[in-house]
């Protein structure tokens, strides 16, 4: 069995305005690494140790003119700010750190927008952080997680959308809420309001690792073009850049989003 420190990951990125949008409000954290000019295409790919704790993460922006924009690069700096302790936290104290982090960008954006007196403001949140061999996931609003295998495709992710909550209430059918207008209607992102005391990311059981697994980290800008079969068909092919195939697919598909993928090989 590989040892722990002999872990490694290949992260990529590729970020787009898409075909329709003037601007794109999707930013990324590379493990300290965001977007470093949003108003063009980015292509990042690097190599991390799993020894290093890294961190990985989009934000979708919302709200429209350059407050989207502003949003998620809120987040992205302020989880550069969290970065060590988050990343040198215990597997157990580490809902806590995310949430310290979470808890001050919700109040930074809150205030930022409360300034411009523009309240429909605000950024979704998908992050992986990587400890002891073991993948965390932590989201809010409807940028997804995606875990492969080898073998099969798993989303780690629910869509805090209105339609999601309809579903659970038993208004909608799963059908009637994949296609639903309210798919694309959050009832949870970060900014949304300072009162929310309790407001937390949602986590899910930690993964363990090995190499060949592929995580898949994307804004609604992918998965509003390409459904589930059609990510499943990218990530289970041979290829060099993973997340520069899953981009290309939504453009072709209409690109009417920003979209934003984050592809990790576990090597």
């Amino acid at each position: 069995m590989l040892k722990r420190y002999q872990y490694k990951i290949k992260a990529d990125v590729v970020s787009n305005q898409g075909n329709v949008r003037t601007n794109n409000e999707d930013n990324f954290f590379l493990n300290g690494q965001t977007n470093p000019d949003i108003t063009l295409p980015c292509e990042i790919s690097e190599i991390y140790n799993i020894k290093n704790n890294p961190i990985f993460a989009i934000f979708d922006g919302m709200g429209g003119e350059s407050y989207g924009e502003i949003s998620s690069e809120i987040a992205a700096q302020t989880l550069t700010e969290y970065k060590k302790k988050i990343s040198s936290s215990s597997p157990d104290n580490l809902k806590k750190c995310v949430n310290e982090f979470v808890h001050q960008t919700n109040e930074k954006i809150f205030n930022m927008v409360k300034s411009k007196n523009c309240y429909n403001s605000g950024t979704t949140l998908a992050m992986l952080c990587f400890k002891n061999n073991m993948a965390f996931p932590f989201y809010i609003g409807d940028s997804r997680i995606y875990f492969f295998d080898g073998n099969d495709l798993y989303r780690l992710t629910i869509d805090h959308t209105l339609a999601n909550h309809k579903f659970k209430t038993g208004v909608y059918t799963l059908e009637e809420a994949e296609f639903s207008s309210d798919r694309n209607k959050l009832t949870q992102f970060v900014g949304s309001d300072k009162l929310h005391l309790n407001f937390e990311a949602t986590s899910q059981k930690p993964i363990n690792i090995y190499p060949g697994y592929k995580f898949l980290i994307c804004s609604d800008g992918l998965t509003d073009m390409c459904n589930d079969f059609k990510i499943y068909q990218i990530l289970s092919k041979s290829s060099e850049n993973y997340a520069k195939d899953l981009v290309e697919m939504a453009l072709i598909e209409g690109g009417v989003d920003n979209v934003t993928a984050i592809v990790l090989e576990i090597l």
